[in-house]
């Protein structure tokens, strides 16, 4: 597959994560493969938002954003959640790659967020293009590499696969 004004308004899905960096690889020479930057720490250029609710491309709230270089998911403009779950976009769709991601979560739990989202957050892979999701679809059909934090008591596992469907019958029918 996205400031706080203050730490306790940050949420993305559960809380808030910040991607620091998200590389691919792609395989150009048979010398070996080649790192491509696909977040360039100054703007969204070539990422597409999609938020529940509203069209492609409509950052509803500034919930996608960079800020001193990293790009940030903030829930911090919104008065409750109202299961507005948000996704980002590549703009280049790829078949095969490795993924390198930094991430974090701070501050609370957006109002209204759901129990099973506290910091919970992901990596969507092999998914529907951005395009064809409705406007009131809340996950795009596909892959996710599921990351949580931690609830500061006990173990809590990380980097699960999780498959959202928005509708079986409609994948059926791709």
């Amino acid at each position: 597959m996205f400031k706080f004004t203050t730490l306790r308004n940050l949420l993305f899905w559960g809380l808030i994560v910040l991607v620091f960096s998200s590389n691919t690889v792609k395989n150009t020479t048979a010398a070996g493969p080649k790192w491509e930057q696909l977040f360039n720490g100054k703007d969204l250029t070539g990422w597409h938002p999609k938020i529940r609710y509203h069209d492609l491309d409509d950052n509803f709230n500034n919930t996608f954003r960079v800020e001193n270089g990293l790009l940030e998911v903030r829930y911090d403009q919104y008065d409750k959640f109202n299961e507005t779950y948000g996704h980002l976009f590549y703009k280049k769709p790829y078949s095969h790659y490795l993924i390198a991601v930094e991430y974090r979560f701070v501050g609370d739990q957006c109002k209204g967020g759901p129990g099973w989202a506290f910091r919970n957050n992901g990596i969507m892979i092999h998914g529907q293009a951005p395009e064809t999701m409705k406007k009131d679809q809340d996950f795009p059909n596909s892959m996710e590499v599921q990351l949580l934090g931690g609830t500061g008591k006990g173990n809590r596992s990380t980097a699960n696969l999780c498959t959202p469907v928005h509708n079986l019958k409609e994948m059926a029918r791709s």
